[in-house]
């Protein structure tokens, strides 16, 4: 069917389903890495229907609406609010009914509902939320008589909120048709094609999103499955990257449901976040990295921690603990230049050896001279890329430092299904230390006390 066949009356019912879901009244929130709100935003729309004008009157602040909460509600809504926004498994939905004090029409119920984006360790990047007037069908007053001046200041509203969107479509999953109130200008040629609405959906998703996102985009918007996958929630979400925007969030939003809570109608809304998501990597990848060598640094080794705590481990990962022997020393006694080369050196070796890489490899320092390495290979892999690393490490030479010593010991997950994360971490550190002293007393040495000259003499 042509995307916008409509006349004007189905315009106007549908038009009421997703004022009856979504009101009109549209606010935002973002939040930096730690969780913390880093701005507000209340549409006009949403000052207009409580009776504000603009920000002067009605600030951008979380405390303008804190503060006109009913006392009977304030402490339970504010609660709902920071328990969804907290809860990093994002298992906790916002979406509550509260009186709230209007400018001019005093207290009216409202009720509130906000989809929650987040980052892959659960922090939320950004809450969007509708706001609803639902003091009529409180108080059982009759709903307001349709009129033309109605209906068309509800479309008016309805465009306003659609320019927040890139773009924004009313999906009728029983019809099949695709109702538009904004859109990017690149959607035009494939919403006109007289195809059903999935294959509209596929069409467009195939030649907007960029090849490495376009599998999980389709399944995303499968318009065969979506009413499944939504049985029971209000909205679902994802982030892409688009081959026009850049990185944008794409949200289903259930309007309309039948008895078995599946959506027959539902809004698909897309907002570009491009440039918040360039910024937001930037700022992430200085908190977690480690200036020195540009491994990942002990913040990012405990959050990687913390995620194998939550979930499976992999039965090819191999855990790895690094040790660069005598820098102490070697700081001490020809300064820390010297330490530093050596460090350098030990990072040069570890990311260049392709054996000891595989997939989604990743090494931390976490400490002056320790390292750990987490790696997903087989046992095998993992031996060739071992023996090769020890191979440079004992032919590396520096300038002012005439050789290069490292511990290293490991535990695979595949030798102990059974262990946690912390338990492979604990068996790879102590078999580290037991490389270290058997290198010490393999070479006569004193752990503290070793002099360079001595340091020098080993082969």
């Amino acid at each position: 069917m042509e995307s916008n066949n409509y006349n004007e009356s189905e315009m106007v019912n549908e038009v009421d389903l997703l004022q009856e879901a979504l009101g009109s009244g549209a606010w935002n929130m973002t939040f930096n890495q730690n969780g913390e709100m880093t701005s507000v935003k209340w549409s006009q729309v949403f000052r207009r229907m409580i009776g504000y004008k603009d920000e002067s009157d009605f600030p951008n602040e979380f405390s303008s609406f804190e503060d006109r909460l009913h006392p009977d509600d304030r402490e339970r809504v504010v609660n709902q609010y920071w328990n969804a926004v907290k809860d990093y498994t994002n298992r906790t939905i916002y979406d509550t009914e509260y009186k709230f004090l209007t400018h001019n029409r005093g207290y009216r119920w409202f009720h509130a509902a906000g989809r929650i984006a987040r980052r892959e360790d659960g922090s939320p990047i950004s809450i969007v939320g509708f706001f609803i007037d639902i003091d009529d069908k409180k108080k059982l007053e009759e709903n307001l008589k349709a009129a033309d001046a109605v209906k068309s200041e509800q479309l008016r509203i309805l465009k306003s909120l659609a320019d927040m969107y890139y773009s924004m479509h009313l999906i009728n999953l029983k019809t099949g048709t695709i109702t538009e109130y904004s859109s990017g200008g690149e959607l035009k040629e494939f919403l006109d094609k007289k195809i059903s609405a999935p294959e509209k959906m596929r069409l467009i998703m195939e030649n907007v999103i960029v090849p490495q996102y376009r599998d999980s985009a389709l399944e995303f918007t499968d318009l065969t499955t979506i009413s499944e996958r939504m049985r029971g929630i209000k909205t679902l979400s994802s982030e892409f990257i688009g081959q026009h925007t850049g990185w944008f969030i794409a949200n289903f939003i259930s309007v309309e449901t039948d008895n078995d809570g599946c959506p027959t109608v539902v809004l698909f809304s897309t907002q570009v976040i491009d440039e918040r998501k360039q910024q937001e990597q930037v700022l992430f990848l200085r908190s977690v990295t480690d200036d020195m060598t540009g491994f990942l640094n002990r913040r990012a080794y405990e959050a990687q921690l913390e995620y194998y705590r939550r979930n499976p481990i992999p039965d090819n990962l191999v855990f790895t603990m690094f040790d660069i022997n005598h820098l102490k020393q070697v700081n001490d006694t020809l300064g820390h230049a010297a330490g530093d080369e050596l460090i350098y050196g030990f990072a040069d070796i570890a990311e260049k050896l392709k054996h000891l890489q595989g997939k989604n490899k990743k090494i931390y320092r976490t400490g002056g001279d320790e390292f750990v390495g987490i790696f997903y290979l087989t046992p095998d892999e993992y031996t060739i890329g071992e023996r090769e690393f020890f191979i440079h490490v004992n032919q590396w030479q520096g300038k002012l430092v005439k050789n290069m010593s490292i511990s290293a010991g490991h535990a695979c997950k595949v030798d102990y299904p059974d262990a946690n994360i912390d338990e492979l971490a604990k068996l790879a550190d102590e078999r580290m230390y037991k490389a270290k002293a058997e290198y010490y007393k393999n070479n006569g040495l004193d752990r503290r006390n070793t002099s360079i000259s001595q340091l020098d003499s080993i082969s």
